[in-house]
């Protein structure tokens, strides 16, 4: 059993060893952020090694007195934090694989007080599934010692 207890042990840490998170695109009115101003933002979901990730979830944290909220006209109202929908991201294909969350950019509100630049907005994986279909089915082309089949004989004049 030690083959599962292996895959089992490299699966737990899989998304540390090959996943990355980017929050994108964040937007907001002037140059600087002001006390409870409002903004969007897009998140980038990177898979670097060779499962192919599904049913991916992401929990979205608002830190240090920010508060998010997901879009769309029937999300719930500005909190400290949320989870995504299955939808917004089904699936993260394997090897450099990048997804980008779909539907429109996530929102969030800055603290009421002024601060110092710090960490506002955290985004972390929350749920995922994989399967083996990139490894299994994205490997095939020819290798030098592949298997071949040859035929030999003599050609003579008749």
């Amino acid at each position: 059993m030690a083959f599962f207890d292996d895959m089992n042990d490299a699966l737990e840490v899989y998304p540390v060893d090959n996943v990355t998170i980017e929050i994108i695109d964040v937007a907001f009115t002037g140059d600087a952020l002001n006390v409870n101003e409002e903004g969007t933002f897009r998140v980038r979901v990177n898979n670097n090694g060779p499962l192919e990730l599904t049913d991916v979830t992401l929990k979205v944290s608002g830190q240090n007195g920010v508060n998010v909220r997901n879009n769309g006209g029937g999300s719930p109202p500005f909190a400290s934090e949320f989870v995504s929908a299955l939808t917004q991201i089904p699936t993260v294909p394997g090897h450099d694989g990048s997804v980008l969350h779909t539907g429109g950019p996530w929102k969030f509100k800055a603290p009421a007080g002024a601060q110092d630049s710090r960490t506002l907005i955290k985004v972390t994986l929350d749920g995922w599934n994989a399967n083996l279909n990139h490894i299994l089915n994205s490997h095939s082309k020819e290798l030098p010692a592949a298997p071949k089949g040859t035929f030999a004989a003599a050609v003579i004049i008749s």
